[in-house]
């Protein structure tokens, strides 16, 4: 019985995942395949097609073929940390080289806040805000960069017009610090998500590398209130990056702690 593209690409990813097909390693051709298989051609290239989409393997064109996808050998560790230096904060001591890419400049527009931001923010959906993108990246590794999206609340603009524009040194941070007359207070959420075109261009992405995704607000206290002055979107690659952070110790978990008094598995 003919094989279906699913169950031949299966067959493959198991090859590769197993190391009998090693990283650089050329596939077999479609007619290969569809003759191994006893199905059509077509069948065959749907199959390399789902590998190819999974970040599994790349297809250099012409008589060259498909061949497995040679993979960083390591990931970046992003400690998260709010630190400083003489141009203002910046998120952690292996980024503090890092500067806008090449070619590119922050761009800030006025924009409908879009339903998850508005969320963090505690607006409506859809409410007219300043957003701030911009890619960074270290100027020597091409595949080590990030977009960074920053919405701003509409009270903070309201009240720091600069915002909106020319943030002067230090940035929007310094600029709502100056304002609150406190320090900002930080926190970051991290997800993964699936990347758009125009992001897996930005960041120079292959097929099927998904992002790393950490939404972080910045949250003072005006006028008797807290207001999350700020939501950073921050996206980069998972397969080029990872995050680390130190785990704290919280409520009974605080040392000496109390015997446990109870199993696990039949409480």
């Amino acid at each position: 019985m003919p094989r279906s593209a699913e169950e031949i690409a299966a067959d493959l990813r198991e090859r590769i995942t197993s190391g009998e097909l090693q990283p650089g390693d050329r596939l077999p051709t479609m007619e290969a395949l569809a003759d191994e298989h006893g199905v059509a051609r077509q069948t065959a290239r749907q199959a390399l097609t789902i590998l190819k989409n999974e970040g599994l393997v790349e297809y250099k064109g012409g008589r060259s073929g498909t061949f497995v996808r040679r993979k960083p050998a390591t990931r970046l560790v992003r400690a998260r940390a709010m630190e400083r230096d003489h141009l203002g904060y910046y998120s952690g001591a292996n980024v503090q080289h890092w500067r806008p890419i090449e070619g590119t400049r922050t761009e800030i527009e006025e924009e409908p806040c879009p339903a998850d931001i508005a969320a963090q923010l505690g607006i409506d959906p859809g409410t007219p805000v300043v957003a701030r993108r911009r890619i960074n990246g270290d100027p020597d590794v091409p595949t080590h960069r990030q977009l960074t999206d920053s919405w701003l609340h509409p009270d903070a603009v309201a009240a720091i017009p600069v915002l909106a524009g020319d943030s002067g040194l230090g940035g929007i941070y310094d600029r709502i610090e100056e304002w609150a007359g406190q320090p900002i207070s930080w926190e970051e959420e991290v997800s993964a998500i699936t990347p758009s075109p125009a992001e897996v261009k930005a960041l120079l992405l292959p097929p099927g590398v998904p992002l790393l995704r950490i939404m972080r607000t910045a949250t003072v206290k005006v006028d008797g209130r807290q207001l999350v002055a700020e939501v950073n979107d921050i996206r980069f690659s998972a397969e080029v990056f990872s995050i680390r952070y130190p785990m704290t110790r919280r409520g009974e978990a605080k040392w000496p702690v109390r015997p446990a008094s109870a199993d696990f598995y039949s409480s």
